[in-house]
């Protein structure tokens, strides 16, 4: 987890999109959580979130593994495409989503990565 948030932080685009950011956020599977918090744009990782503060994205393992392939199949390739054809669900602050969603598809994207390395 500590190089996924080395990783993260020391992400350009992500710190540009996340530079007034603050909240926190978990990805959920069946078998796996990732919880972050994240203040001003800078990751930390945390043990669980506040049901009261952040959101969840939550999905099925099998809908993670196909997100997280080289060439995702349709309806798995970003999160507006998870979450618009129903195969993640949002829990919590939807405002903290929308109104930072490129910092949250970015962060997506690098975790991605990080999860096809350990692959």
């Amino acid at each position: 987890m500590e190089s996924l948030v080395d990783i993260l932080n020391s992400d350009e685009v992500l710190r540009r999109h996340g530079r007034y950011y603050s909240t926190r956020l978990s990805i959920i599977s069946d078998e796996d959580e990732y919880h972050f918090d994240i203040s001003d744009g800078e990751v930390s990782p945390v043990a669980s979130v506040d049901p009261d503060f952040g959101f969840s994205l939550c999905g099925s393992k099998a809908v993670w593994i196909k997100f997280c392939q080289e060439i995702p199949p349709p309806e798995h390739h970003e999160l507006g495409a998870l979450i618009a054809s129903e195969h993640l669900e949002v829990k919590g602050d939807m405002y903290a989503l929308q109104s930072n969603f490129m910092y949250v598809r970015r962060l997506l994207e690098l975790w991605r990565n990080d999860q096809r390395s350990r692959e």
